[in-house]
This record gives structure tokens, sequence and C-alpha cells, in this order.
């Protein structure tokens, strides 16, 4: 009987205080690239006006995160969790019940 090979180990993670985090306004595209998936990040700016003037605001691609396919469904599947304990929490607000639920 032939063996089932084993699961690769999952090497530890690694928290870096270095790390760079991103603000993003908005996701502006998506799409795939040779197997990977590639997301557009854009975040609103504004010019320095001269006096007197409106300051305009521009959307800015500030970030592309590429994923493989693994991390693409990883990252989906974190969202959806995300999004469904915020809907809960609205509805909670919704019904009156706010931090009465938790307890």
């Amino acid at each position: 009987m032939a063996k089932t090979p084993a699961k690769p180990k999952i090497p530890p993670l690694v928290d870096s205080p270095v790390a760079p985090e991103i603000f993003v306004s908005e996701v502006v595209g998506a799409g795939i690239v040779g197997g990977c998936v590639g997301v557009n990040l854009a975040s609103h700016r504004w010019n320095m006006p001269e006096s007197g003037s409106e300051p305009v605001i521009s959307r800015v691609i500030v970030g592309r995160l590429v994923l493989s396919a693994d991390a693409a469904v990883q990252l989906a599947q974190h969202l959806a969790r995300l999004a469904e304990q915020g809907r809960k929490a609205q509805e909670r607000a919704a019904s009156g019940q706010g931090d009465k639920a938790r307890k």
C-alpha cells in the first residue's frame, strides 16, 4: 500500500516590528498574471493648494499586493470572516444589544 505524503511543516511566523503598514482608501483593481493574484491599492491624497484655492484630491496607487493562489484563498477566507463579524456587530447594534451580547 502506498504511503500518503506527509503534509509539509508550516514554518514559524515571525512578527517583524519594522514591517511597513500601508493605509488604503480603496482597491482599484485586481487580476491574475502568471497564476498570481495582483491587487492595486490606492489612497486619496490632496495637493498643497495655492493661497485661496481649494485642494485637489487625487487617487494614488500606494502599493500592489501580489499573492500566490493559496495566499489569495487565505486572504479571501480571512476577509469573509471579518465581514461576517462586522455584519453581526451591526445587527447587534441595530437591535440595541451592543456590548451586552458579548457578556
